[in-house]
């Protein structure tokens, strides 16, 4: 076997200092708080997804009823025309009957 060609990661010596251990519990450390992070960041963009869906919903439904306002307010001009011509024939056919 050469020696040049060994895979295994030789032992570190230098495991013990507490240099390098305080700073591995730190990289430690800081990997936990990144998944967090990224699971916070996902969690997030789920949320803003459903914010987005009901946002688009509730916007069809203003549309809506903006519809139905304008049509009813048609229907009453309409109607409101209507009863004016009745009550314009009404008094005409009166005056003549008084007249």
């Amino acid at each position: 076997m050469d020696p040049r060609s060994d895979d295994d990661i030789p032992y570190d010596e230098d495991e013990n200092d507490p240099v390098i251990r305080s700073l591995r519990n730190e990289m430690v450390r800081l990997e936990a708080q990144l998944d967090q992070l990224l699971a916070a960041d996902r969690e997030r963009a789920d949320e803003i997804a459903l914010l987005q869906a009901r946002l688009t919903e509730l916007e069809l439904l203003m549309q809506q009823l903006r519809e139905r306002y304008r049509r009813n307010a048609r229907i009453y001009v309409w109607i409101g025309g209507f009863y004016g011509a009745a009550i314009g024939m009404w008094l005409s056919w009166l005056m003549r009957l008084l007249w």
